[in-house]
């Protein structure tokens, strides 16, 4: 599928594209659909960094397993069921019961999504955090430097005012591109894998 003609296909047409290994296709359908994951996650969480990991790990979870995606239902009805029970399996691990639905209702169509107890527990914690240092370390200086500041040294937004010379605002902003950039890398190392998405980090880092 050409680059031109990725924002008017269908969501159909770029999973049918992705199976065949079209990483552009993927890349897009992540765009089309990450900020609505998001705010389906946070209408849980009421946090926007538990929602970004929510999110990021609903549509890894998605990619994962395109192959049981079987049309029945439109593929946002499938995406958003996806995140709809993770999101509740991950608040109730927590023990926290309280939660705001969806704003979708889920109906049987959606019953067509379905994991077995061997996919959902196959992904090792200690893997996921070696890919993700590995991209994090990839990133441009100032992006990577960023998010070092900020969640591993626990600089505070007042903190990186003060040292970057910014607003909080435009830190805010910085913050939310760079994890969004880092989510789509992650989605697809987990799916190309990391030697590949490495290879190409320029392509998608550029900008």
């Amino acid at each position: 599928m050409s680059i031109t003609s990725l924002s008017t296909a269908s969501d159909e047409e770029l999973v049918n594209a992705i199976r065949k290994d079209d990483r552009h296709a993927l890349g897009e359908l992540y765009n089309r659909y990450y900020k609505k994951v998001f705010h389906k996650s946070y209408s849980f969480t009421k946090n926007q960094e538990e929602a970004f990991d929510l999110a990021q790990e609903a549509l890894m979870k998605a990619f994962d397993n395109l192959h049981s995606f079987k049309g029945e239902s439109s593929f946002s009805t499938w995406l958003y069921t996806i995140t709809h029970r993770h999101c509740l399996a991950a608040l109730k691990k927590n023990g926290r019961h309280q939660f705001q639905a969806l704003e979708e209702n889920v109906t049987s169509e959606d019953d067509t999504y379905d994991l077995s107890p061997v996919a959902e527990e196959s992904s090792d914690r200690s893997e996921q955090e070696l890919i993700m240092y590995s991209l994090i370390n990839a990133l441009p200086e100032k992006e990577r430097n960023l998010l070092n500041l900020k969640y591993l040294q626990g600089e505070s937004i007042e903190a990186l005012q003060t040292q970057l010379n910014v607003s909080a605002s435009a830190i805010k902003m910085r913050l939310k591109r760079t994890r969004e950039k880092l989510n789509m890398l992650y989605a697809l190392a987990m799916t190309y894998g990391l030697d590949q998405v490495l290879e190409q980090i320029e392509l998608f880092t550029a900008g």
